[in-house]
């Protein structure tokens, strides 16, 4: 009878045990699988970061991301869990239909891992599985779900779905069974939709052969028919930047941005010069507590007081009805395109409008800690393909902190200014339908406080 008993307790403890030990599995496998698990940094031609997706290695070279997460990249790096960052080589496989690329990387030999192995097997429904990736850029996140179907979807063809969580990062995560093994490459989810994220099998992965040599975006296009380096392209314009000589005593500098700020406004300098006493006069009004003498002037107040007092010089240029009527469209389609930023809470800082024939330039000044997003609208009967670029000035030189070179006429850049200051927007023509002939184009600038 004791027997008896001592044989259930057994079972029981073994029932109470298996859980807390198939827990401690899971643990350990992810503990190896992690270190795997890198951040794929896609780079624009500029060399600045362009996003970021995941990926992981099959090989002590090679590492297996989503297709749309290089796809345009200049160049691409990677980001270890201990923030090392290395260069990755060449593409030597990818199938877009399939979102799948398999880069190719040398590897110092301080950074080590254990490549995660593929499962060609079909998993069953129900089973639990895992995803490893960077959502939203927490980097090396864990999720868990269940495999909801191995089915065939219109025009991706066999897919894995399944209910652990992802997010935008996550693309190229690998899905991982129990074991650790790669049951497939996290790809998609559909919006709308509660948990429905979408895997390609292990099967498509392995089919491909790491023979190739897909070359990266080249940092190269064509300017007004000429082939160039996208960098050599854009330049800033000097002429009337707001950064008075240090040799001004800090009136002078003060008066320096004003009369800037007035130029800036299309107003010739002599009339600047004329009302200046007037504009000094709406400073201290503007700002009570501003001494001439003793406190700095910021450009965004210069130009705000000179706004206020001599307003725009239309004089300056005057365009003819068809091209105001293009400007209105323009600015009405920049209202749309914004109307979602401005509803989450982001707000309008500025906006632009007029005609280009190669470049145009403005001048804006950008908050730290702030979000920004610069949309551009061409008109398309006259431009096919505008880009645009920041530029921040810094240790003697100007250098781009965000663009966008892609082919269309509505180039769209997101960004956080690295610094309170003034920063320069460049606008570069492409590709024009119109030889020689000035296009119209607008843009607005949104903004939106980091919490």
């Amino acid at each position: 009878m004791s027997g008896r008993w001592c044989g259930a307790a057994l079972v029981v403890l073994f029932a109470i045990a298996t859980p807390c030990m198939r827990g401690q599995d899971i643990v350990a496998m992810l503990k190896m699988v992690k270190p795997a698990v890198v951040t794929v940094i896609p780079q624009n031609a500029f060399g600045l970061d362009d996003g970021h997706g995941t990926g992981f290695f099959i090989s002590r070279k090679h590492l297996v991301t989503n297709y749309h997460v290089i796809d345009d990249a200049s160049s691409v790096k990677l980001r270890f869990k201990d923030s090392a960052e290395v260069q990755v080589l060449r593409i030597v496989a990818q199938d877009s239909a399939a979102d799948l690329a398999i880069l190719e990387v040398v590897l110092p030999d301080s950074i080590k891992f254990t490549p995660i192995k593929f499962k060609t097997t079909p998993p069953e429904q129900g089973e639990r599985v895992y995803v490893v990736g960077n959502p939203l850029e927490y980097d090396q996140s864990v999720s868990d779900g269940i495999v909801s179907s191995v089915r065939v979807v219109k025009d991706h063809g066999k897919m894995i779905q399944f209910t652990a969580a992802i997010s935008g990062g996550n693309s190229g995560s690998p899905l991982l069974d129990g074991y650790g093994n790669a049951l497939g490459v996290a790809s998609a989810g559909i919006h709308g939709g509660q948990n429905l994220n979408f895997a390609v099998p292990a099967e498509r992965v392995q089919a491909l052969s790491l023979t190739g040599n897909y070359e990266f975006k080249p940092t190269m296009k064509e300017y007004d028919g000429v082939m160039m380096n996208v960098r050599d392209a854009f330049e800033v314009d000097t002429s009337l930047i707001g950064k008075p000589p240090d040799s001004l005593s800090i009136k002078d500098q003060n008066q320096w941005k004003i009369r800037t700020a007035g130029q800036r406004f299309r107003w010739p300098v002599d009339v600047v010069d004329k009302n200046m006493n007037r504009l000094l006069r709406g400073v201290k009004r503007n700002y009570p507590k501003f001494d001439l003498e003793v406190d700095t002037l910021s450009m965004s107040q210069a130009r705000s007081v000179v706004g206020e007092m001599l307003g725009y010089n239309k004089d300056g240029i005057v365009y003819p009805e068809e091209i105001q009527a293009k400007l209105s469209m323009i600015g009405t389609g920049l209202e749309y395109a914004s109307a979602s930023l401005i509803t989450a809470g982001a707000m309008p800082t500025a906006t632009f409008a007029g005609t280009i024939l190669k470049r145009a330039q403005i001048w804006q000044e950008f908050e730290k800690n702030t979000h920004y997003a610069v949309i551009t609208m061409a008109d398309t009967s006259a431009i096919e393909d505008v880009d645009v670029a920041i530029f921040r000035y810094v240790d003697g030189a100007w250098k781009v902190i965000a663009s966008d070179t892609d082919d269309d006429a509505r180039p769209v850049v997101g960004f956080e200014a690295p610094e309170t200051d003034e920063y320069a927007i460049v606008w570069r023509v492409a590709r024009r339908s119109k030889k020689d002939e000035e296009g119209v184009f607008g843009s607005i600038v949104v903004g939106k406080e980091s919490r």
